[in-house]
């Protein structure tokens, strides 16, 4: 099993908040949860940090993530990060 902890930043709680509201409109986050080898892919919103948003994803594999990058989906949440100035870390752990 492999995590995956993504921080997002953004310039403000707006951008924030309008970024996730959109990846839960067009059911990005959903999606995601569906995918073949997903054990998780949650958001949270770190405390005391309004401009930024965090993000759980856990999965069978690093290949099973690896083809969650190749999803129509995916590539929309890319279209998303340019919107909303969001960059991101990454940290990876392998259980």
């Amino acid at each position: 099993m492999t995590d995956f902890f993504v921080t997002y930043t953004m310039a403000n709680k707006e951008d924030r908040d309008g970024y996730l509201r959109e990846i839960q409109e067009k059911g990005i986050d959903e999606l995601s949860r569906g995918e073949e080898g997903c054990y998780r892919y949650d958001y949270f919103y770190p405390v005391g940090k309004d401009n930024m948003l965090f993000l759980w994803e856990q999965w069978e594999t690093r290949e099973h993530q690896a083809e969650h990058c190749k999803t129509a989906h995916f590539a929309q949440l890319g279209e998303l990060k340019k919107k909303y100035g969001v960059t991101a870390d990454i940290q990876i752990e392998d259980r």
